[in-house]
């Protein structure tokens, strides 16, 4: 799986290059437990989903299935012929150094689900400084703290952490900001991409930087969540 999600990024890079416009009234502050969209359903998502131009069609959907409350969750289902899921929500371009500052959890029911931080600035050795920060739920029910991980990976090649390779979160981060580079978040998201292409996974509750943001298969908005800002990749 590994290796499939690291073409997928690559791929990403060339695709998604374009400049998009900001959508009116966006927020770019950072997401925090004061900028947080509470709550997403169909109908008013508070800025989830997938905007990226090489990953359409490949956002999840709302589900009656339950995780751990009675509201449902956000479903992703993968097929042979769409491997991979994966939905987002802008960071404002939160300081990497901040990531660990605050618990990165979530809940989860059924197969494959990944955490996917979207970062530039990086020292990658490309302009961008593009790469993506990866790290693979390892059973269902509330996910262990996912900063404490030392099984976090990186899309790119980061100094004295080659692309695909294990390392802590701390180590990423470091290696991410070396030389003098100062890297963003740009979006955080939950992907799904199981090495034997179907499945499904529901998720709910992903809790990012102090804000967690509850699924559920209908009712109204619920917090002030911010628009869904589209990124360069």
């Amino acid at each position: 799986m590994r290796h499939k999600m690291i073409r997928a990024a690559v791929l990403g890079t060339a695709v998604g290059a374009a400049a998009f416009a900001v959508p009116a009234g966006a927020s770019a502050a950072p997401v925090s437990e004061a900028n947080c969209a509470k709550i997403s359903t169909p109908t008013s998502k508070n800025g989830w989903g997938n905007t990226f131009p090489d990953e359409q069609g490949q956002a999840g959907k709302y589900s009656a299935t339950n995780v751990s409350d009675s509201d449902g969750s956000l479903e992703f289902t993968t097929t042979a012929q769409t491997p991979r899921n994966a939905s987002y929500h802008t960071a404002g371009k939160l300081p990497l150094t901040e990531l660990a500052k605050e618990p990165l959890t979530f809940e989860k029911k059924g197969g494959n689900a990944n955490w996917q931080i979207r970062v530039t600035g990086a020292n990658t050795g490309e302009s961008s400084g593009f790469t993506t920060l990866v790290w693979t739920a390892p059973q269902d029910g509330k996910q262990p703290d996912a900063t404490k991980s030392n099984q976090w990976w990186a899309t790119r090649d980061l100094p004295g952490v080659p692309q695909g390779t294990n390392a802590s979160l701390d180590k990423l981060v470091a290696a991410a900001n070396s030389s003098g580079h100062t890297t963003v978040i740009d979006d955080y998201g939950i992907s799904s991409q199981p090495n034997e292409k179907s499945g499904k996974v529901n998720v709910d509750n992903v809790s990012f930087n102090g804000c967690t943001t509850n699924f559920a298969a209908k009712g109204g908005s619920g917090g002030n969540g911010s628009v869904e800002l589209p990124s360069f990749s």
